[in-house]
């Protein structure tokens, strides 16, 4: 097996999931990572398991996999625990029907609410994450807990800590490297070493930082920022990693930074073909 390659919809903020399916299998990506969200390509709160195979169907005809499906809930611990625990199970649902192999998962909230302690915080969060894997596991879904700012999981010291106390077969690591390098924990090569064991799937983006505190930066193509990707790339091809490499090309948030996906989702796939392959 060999590492393979996904276009996020994150990029095609214009392309509904059909266009999207369309303009990836075009670019050359093996698959595509779909943002579940109200205003996604998939809303999984109102989408139909019929249209859930429709799409799946279309995608059989492109001849595109889906690689993750990317949810956003993401609080274990306030009032909203239970609907966050039975929104996840929906996403996992309809990964099942698209034969999807995983979830993307928030390693819960970065902050507890007011009045709950810590220890208490990172509990719920452990224990809302393993009812979830416990249910996708019936279901033969992946969680990938993403290593992202805002959560409990932006160093990989931390996102492991929180896989080992879940201690679920199907859980394992998202490797968003570059809130990796943000965090400051592990840099480089050592952040691949520290995650190796336990990376399912990856995000790949760029950005020029300016100042870390406060945070400025300003996202740009692969390979013309300042994200040690040529380093962080050629150890992870050295692991043997053979996982889907997803490019999170941040339209979606960044439109006027960023190229139409038609020019910089295609300079991106190049240019991380380039290393890995």
């Amino acid at each position: 097996m060999s590492i393979k390659f996904s276009g996020h919809t994150m990029g095609t903020p214009k392309c509904d999931i059909y266009e999207a399916m369309e303009l990836f299998n075009k670019l050359g990506y093996d698959g595509i990572e779909v943002r579940i969200a109200e205003d996604g390509q998939i809303n999984s709160e109102t989408i139909s398991n019929e249209e859930v195979r429709n799409i799946k169907k279309k995608s059989d005809e492109i001849g595109i996999e889906f690689s993750c499906l990317t949810s956003y809930y993401q609080d274990f611990t306030s009032e909203k625990r239970s609907e966050v625990i039975v929104n996840l199970k929906r996403v996992i649902e309809i990964a099942n029907i698209l034969a999807c192999p995983m979830i993307r998962l928030y390693g819960g909230t970065d902050r507890a609410p007011e009045g709950i302690w810590f220890v208490d915080h990172w509990t719920s969060t452990v224990t809302g994450i393993r009812e979830v894997a416990e249910f996708a596991s019936k279901l033969n879904v992946n969680i990938c807990i993403e290593t992202h700012v805002g959560s409990l999981t932006m160093s990989v010291r931390d996102t492991v800590r929180i896989i080992e106390d879940v201690n679920m077969s199907n859980v394992g690591i998202l490797l968003d490297y570059a809130w990796v390098e943000l965090a400051g924990v592990e840099n480089g090569k050592e952040a691949i070493k520290a995650a190796a064991k336990y990376i399912i799937h990856c995000h790949v983006k760029d950005w020029k930082l300016e100042s870390k505190t406060p945070l400025k930066k300003q996202s740009c193509l692969m390979g013309e920022g300042t994200v040690l990707w040529q380093e962080v790339l050629t150890e992870l091809k050295k692991t043997g990693y053979t996982g889907y490499i997803s490019d999170e090309y941040e339209k979606y948030w960044y439109p006027e930074e960023l190229p139409e996906p038609e020019i910089g989702m295609k300079h991106n796939l190049d240019w991380v073909k380039n290393i890995l392959t």
